[in-house]
């Protein structure tokens, strides 16, 4: 859809830089509804933060320009009904191309532009029709509100109350070393990882996995993490736990930094978990299919919940309890694996061969840790009993 250059010239006034009327030529034809044309940026711009959210940013442009955020609001499109603007930890805006384009001018850059630094205004999530139009659930249409590092922020000349769409629930800066959240409590959203420097290199062999493995790593540390979870629902004062606990200064049992907690373990056990499927894709690959095969197979199954056992001795899980979540994994996993569409590379030198991992045959990408598990419990979820 293009707008004619004509206009009817009792229905039009520029107001602050905008077009506004009743109505315009459209491909020939009268629109009525087709009424807010911005014709220029906002007087300043603000520096985009990465992966934040359409309400964060529209809040910070709002406010950069002394306007209200429903009154940029009604320049971007129409919503819904009785809808005003929500705040940035509350919920998230979605809007379609048209309101997309016309946030771009008040933005003063391209629409492609916007959609690389905001997430949600990619194409996957952007709303049908052909009418500037907004719409602001009440809960993410995908991930998570999440808090943005504040020295991230700070660098990119934001002050407070930036906020991310995130796949998981929250998330390590690695640079700054700190814990964000979607906590809405500005003194509980944050926390510094330097008391526990396990969390950093646990998030660090993570990125690691995920980036060699793909999908299929990213697969394994879901397990791991629902794994590690479970033992933590058992056992939420295991000594280990409330002494990391202690020393990152947070709350006693609080489930929105359990994920914390339990991080060094879940990298400890997803390393092991890509031992298991690295020796059952070389049976796989050999052939073995008669009795050796299986008796291979029993021994590694073996030998996997020993060493489980073990990690969840060392977490202050009773092993017997341990091994629980485990046999469930064993009895799982394989029968919701497909191989990785291609071969990922581990490593490089002449000694290095194409490495596949399985993935979970429903993975999405950009999902959450949660969701992208096998396994049937949402760990987190404390109105869940597992």
């Amino acid at each position: 859809m293009c707008y004619s250059a004509q206009k009817l010239p009792w229905s039009v006034a520029l107001l602050a830089g905008r077009a506004v009327g009743t109505g315009v030529v459209v491909d020939g034809g009268w629109q009525p509804e087709a009424w807010w044309v911005p014709s220029k940026p906002e007087p300043l711009r603000v520096r985009f933060v990465a992966y934040e959210s359409t309400s964060s940013y529209l809040w910070r442009l709002a406010g950069a320009n002394g306007r209200n955020p429903d009154d940029l609001l009604q320049d971007v499109g129409e919503g819904d009904p009785g809808r005003k603007a929500l705040a940035p930890s509350l919920a998230e805006v979605y809007l379609s191309r048209p309101a997309l384009e016309r946030l771009s001018v008040l933005a003063g850059c391209a629409p492609h532009t916007l959609q690389r630094a905001l997430p949600n205004l990619r194409e996957p999530l952007l709303l049908p029709g052909h009418r500037p139009r907004w719409h602001w659930p009440w809960a993410p249409q995908a991930g998570s509100l999440v808090r943005a590092c504040p020295l991230c922020a700070a660098s990119r000349g934001a002050g407070g109350g930036v906020w991310l769409a995130w796949p998981d629930p929250w998330k390590v800066c690695l640079r700054h070393r700190r814990w964000t959240d979607g906590t809405r409590d500005d003194a509980r959203g944050s926390f510094d990882l330097t008391p526990v420097p396990e969390v950093l290199r646990a998030h660090r062999y993570r990125l690691l996995l995920e980036c060699r493995f793909g999908p299929g790593g990213a697969a394994l540390v879901a397990d791991a993490f629902a794994i590690v979870g479970w033992w933590w629902r058992q056992a939420p004062q295991a000594p280990l736990w409330r002494l990391r606990e202690q020393r990152a200064g947070l709350g006693s049992g609080a489930v929105s930094t359990a994920p914390l907690l339990v991080y060094p373990e879940a990298a400890a056990l997803a390393r092991v978990l890509l031992g298991f499927e690295r020796e059952r894709r070389s049976v796989l690959e050999g052939g073995w299919d008669d009795g050796r095969g299986r008796e291979a197979g029993e021994s590694r199954r073996a030998a996997l919940l020993y060493r489980l056992e073990v990690l969840a001795s060392l977490a202050g899980v009773d092993a017997a309890v341990g091994r629980v979540p485990v046999v469930e994994w064993l009895s799982r996993h394989h029968r919701l694996v497909r191989e990785a569409a291609s071969p990922v590379l581990l490593g490089a030198g002449p000694r290095r061969g194409p490495v596949r991992c399985a993935v979970h045959a429903d993975d999405a990408p950009h999902t959450s840790v949660d969701a992208r598990s096998c396994l049937p419990w949402q760990w987190t979820n404390l109105h869940e009993r597992i």
